[in-house]
């Protein structure tokens, strides 16, 4: 993987920077910036990460995530603002005030769906994730890898390769894994982390996640399986937020299933979904995502649509109907 020159030459050059992500950060997001973060403070430089949203509290225990910051006064004026694991800018809300009065715009990213934007863009639609990116900065920028720069890659990579489930290929799968081993030697401890990450579940969003799973249904013969979570479900149980994210691995794990949905109703209005394919070199739900504006991977992919929650499923399952029925029998993948 190959860091663009250009890229390098800014962040050696430049002094202050700001770094933001997309809406509703995860692991990826969250790691990526603080790993981007302690890499610059090594250099010396000023940083800001500011979100529009708080930092999601199974991602609180990182080092820096104090410095997480929701939309507001900049301590300084930026003079480069990176975006990271956004496929366009439009992705980081109320935080794209600020990026208009920065003068330089970087974009990094890993997302097959990404515009190109920003004066200098990096995509590598061949990488587990951005934070697998931020690790090969270190070199070019000379910076040594330290146990807390290393912990916020690692979360990063255990989190957006669905605890080390996804491959983009078996060759990427080998890369990644020598790498986290590097990461290791820091002296992380890999089930500590993974407790810090995924089991922080407390009695409400268990209960939560019961009346989710009694509402799972199916579509196609057993082909799609989907979860529909309205505003009252979630109010009910504190917002449910932290078991939404990993609520779409249930439906996916059925045998049956070869596309798994989450249709989540947003606070101010619409519907956010989130798309799984278990077949990714088959069934590619970025390219159904991107038909209601989003993106992703092959393997995993999201969107927002402006309707209300039925209609919502319904345009979603119709999409995704007619790409299965597509398919015809070129798949080869034996039936439900």
């Amino acid at each position: 993987m190959k860091v663009p020159p250009p890229l390098t030459e800014i962040f050696l050059e430049h002094s202050r920077f700001l770094i933001t992500s997309h809406l509703r950060p995860d692991g990826d997001a969250i790691g990526s910036q603080l790993a981007l973060a302690g890499i610059l403070e090594e250099l010396g430089k000023e940083v800001v990460i500011e979100n529009q949203a708080p930092i999601p509290e199974n991602f609180s225990f990182l080092p820096g995530a104090e410095k997480i910051s929701p939309f507001g006064e900049i301590p300084f004026h930026p003079e480069v603002a990176v975006v990271l694991d956004c496929p366009r800018p439009g992705r980081v809300g109320v935080v794209e005030k600020h990026l208009s009065a920065v003068g330089r715009l970087v974009n990094i990213d890993h997302h097959v769906s990404n515009s190109g934007y920003g004066d200098v863009s990096w995509v590598e639609p061949g990488s587990s994730s951005v934070g697998e990116m931020i690790y090969h900065l270190l070199a070019p920028l000379g910076v040594k890898l330290t146990r807390p720069i290393a912990l916020a890659i690692y979360v990063a990579i255990l989190t957006d390769m669905g605890k080390f489930q996804y491959m983009v290929t078996p060759e990427s799968g080998a890369r990644v894994f020598r790498l986290v081993a590097e990461l290791v030697d820091t002296g992380l401890v890999p089930y500590e982390i993974y407790k810090k990450v995924y089991n922080l579940y407390s009695v409400a969003p268990l209960k939560f996640l019961g009346e989710a799973l009694a509402s799972l249904e199916f579509a196609a013969g057993g082909q799609i399986a989907f979860f529909r979570v309205d505003r009252e479900m979630l109010a009910r149980y504190g917002d449910g937020s932290d078991v939404t994210e990993n609520l779409i691995s249930y439906p996916r794990d059925i045998i049956s299933t070869r596309v798994a949905l989450l249709f989540t109703e947003l606070p101010g209005g619409g519907v956010k979904v989130s798309f799984r394919s278990k077949e990714p070199e088959i069934i590619d739900v970025n390219r159904i995502a991107s038909r209601f504006g989003g993106g992703g991977h092959p393997a995993a992919a999201g969107a927002e649509l402006p309707q209300n929650l039925d209609r919502a499923v319904l345009l979603v399952l119709a999409a995704v109907e007619e790409y299965l029925e597509n398919l015809g029998d070129s798949s080869g993948a034996e039936g439900p």
